[in-house]
């Protein structure tokens, strides 16, 4: 009988393996595994998301990043 602690085991382990997996592709393109991450999500949004949001996102980025400017100065 498997325990909570076997099922805690064996999701850390695919977790790590997957980790270890992202960070090996990101190593090949010569990326940290931030940037490597970054590429990716932006890549799936393109494929998956509308121009409509896209834009939506996009305004809403450029927003938080004025707004972090603004109080860091």
């Amino acid at each position: 009988m498997k325990t909570n602690v076997h099922k805690d085991k064996r999701a850390w382990w695919l977790s790590h393996e997957a980790f270890l997996t992202l960070q090996e592709l990101a190593r090949q393109q010569g990326l940290q595994i931030a940037a490597f991450l970054e590429i990716m999500s932006r890549e799936l949004a393109l494929g998956r998301l509308s121009e409509e949001q896209r834009a939506s996102i996009k305004a809403e980025a450029e927003r938080i990043a004025a707004e972090r400017k603004n109080t860091a100065q």
